[in-house]
C-alpha cells in the first residue's frame, strides 16, 4: 500500500464550479475533490499546464439555497483526458486571508464539523443525486487513472 504524501486531506466533492482562464474563457466545470492546497475539476475543455485560473465554487444547500460563489485563484498543474472530458488538477495560490478563511469553512462543512446556518443535522442530505440543470460532465467517470 502506498503512503499518502499529500500535505492536506482531500475531500471527494461534486459541486458546480465556474472557471475563468487567464485568456478570458469562461468554462463550466464540476469538482471531483478539494483540499486546502488544491482542486481537481472535470471540464469539457483542455487547460494548459501553468494556466492561471479563477475558480468560483457554488455550494448547494438543498433545492432552494446556494452559497455565494467562493472565488479561488489557482494554477493548472496537470490536465488529463478522461471519457469525453478533461480532468484538471490545480494548486491554489495567492489566496487572500478572507479566501483562505472561506475555503477552511467550506472544508469544515465537507468534513461535517459545521453545518450551514439554520440547518439541522437531520436535514443535511449527503446523497449524490444531481440537481436539475447541473453542468456535465460528471466526476463519476469510470476511467480515472488517478482513482484507486
Amino acid at each position: 500500500m502506498t503512503e499518502n504524501l499529500r500535505r492536506h486531506p482531500r475531500f471527494s466533492v461534486d459541486v458546480q464550479a465556474n472557471v475563468r482562464t487567464s485568456d478570458g474563457r469562461k468554462l463550466p466545470a464540476r469538482t471531483r475533490d478539494l483540499s486546502r492546497s488544491g482542486i481537481c475539476l472535470i471540464t469539457t475543455n483542455s487547460l494548459a499546464q501553468r494556466d492561471e485560473l479563477l475558480i468560483d465554487l457554488i455550494l448547494l444547500f438543498g433545492s432552494s439555497s446556494a452559497s455565494e460563489p467562493l472565488p479561488l485563484r489557482a494554477r493548472v498543474v496537470w490536465c488529463t483526458p478522461i471519457s469525453q472530458a478533461f480532468q484538471v488538477g490545480a494548486m491554489f495560490e495567492n489566496l487572500s486571508k478572507a479566501e483562505e478563511s472561506f475555503l477552511g469553512m467550506f472544508l469544515r462543512y465537507l468534513d461535517g464539523s459545521i453545518l450551514p446556518a439554520g440547518a439541522e443535522v437531520e436535514s443535511v442530505d449527503d446523497s449524490s443525486e444531481s440537481e436539475p440543470g447541473q453542468v456535465e460532465p460528471s466526476p463519476e467517470s469510470k476511467d480515472d487513472p488517478f482513482r484507486r
